[in-house]
């Protein structure tokens, strides 16, 4: 009976130890277990993924179409549009700049032994002009249509972040003078007019440059001579161009001379001159 007792409490013995042993275990293996891991953006992403097809979503609510486009970056897309096409517009001018140059270069080496008559020269030489004049009017008639789809892109921009940007009136100022600088060179010098009033209205350095004035003043006078000659318009319409064409003309050259050097005061009296006679032609008809 004592042999069986004792084997009894050796068994429970056994029994205990086991036990703790197997909680031990457990215990151990929950505390090594890794932390869960935070879920990543993708994760995240996939978690909220709905029934929602919105990839090709076009607003029919016309203020929807216009809320999207305030956004930051609808507009930045449309000004690295604006400004891949004002590079392309200005590869063509350049391209077209080095080729001329390689032209003279050649004209100017040629012997021309086979010219024995004077009209030969003069012959040879318009023809050189001819090729060169073509070329030019080939490429900036190509390069303005870069430059106005850069405007147009410009025009779309209405993230006030993106147009309160230094950067942004920066390349409209260089936009718009290579535009009307090429349309002038092209003789479209009505498309300068409403591009260059709007280049003057960007800031104070566009507000003071005389070169805006003299193209501005250059293509009211156009105006005013086509309007008359063809007598498209009535006589206030042509009276307005006129007395643009003076004030732009008188403005550009106070910026450039002074309004106290003889330059202002002999032009001044040439504008005023032109003013009179059209107050008289008026007062007869």
């Amino acid at each position: 009976m004592k042999s069986r007792k004792i084997a009894n409490t050796l068994i429970a013995s056994l029994l205990i130890l086991f036990f703790c042993a197997a909680v031990l275990m457990s215990s151990g293996a929950f505390a090594q277990q890794p932390p869960e891991e935070e879920k990543t953006e993708e994760d995240q992403a996939q978690s909220e993924i709905t029934g929602w097809r919105v990839k090709d979503f076009k607003p029919y609510v016309k203020a929807i179409q216009e809320l999207e486009k305030l956004s930051k970056e609808y507009s930045e897309n449309l000004l690295k549009m604006a400004i891949d096409e004002y590079s392309t517009g200005l590869d063509i001018l350049e391209d077209m700049e080095n080729e001329v140059n390689q032209i003279k270069e050649i004209n100017s080496k040629k012997k021309n032994l086979f010219e024995q008559w004077y009209w030969q020269e003069i012959d040879r030489k318009n023809q050189e002009k001819r090729q060169i004049r073509r070329l030019k009017y080939e490429a900036k008639s190509k390069s303005v249509t870069y430059f106005t789809r850069a405007i147009n892109h410009m025009d779309e921009i209405q993230s006030p972040e993106v147009r309160n940007d230094q950067k942004f009136s920066n390349f409209k100022k260089r936009l718009y003078q290579v535009y009307v600088s090429t349309q002038y060179d092209l003789h479209n010098l009505k498309p300068c007019i409403p591009i260059l009033e709007r280049y003057i209205a960007i800031n104070e350095d566009t507000k003071n440059d005389v070169w805006a004035y003299k193209y501005l003043s250059s293509c009211y006078g156009y105006m005013e001579k086509v309007l008359t000659k063809y007598d498209q318009a009535s006589e206030q319409v042509v009276l307005k161009n006129k007395q643009l064409k003076n004030r732009y003309l008188l403005k550009a050259a106070e910026l450039q001379y002074g309004v106290e050097s003889p330059q202002y005061k002999h032009l001044r009296e040439i504008v005023q001159q032109d003013e009179k006679k059209s107050e008289r032609m008026n007062d007869f008809k």
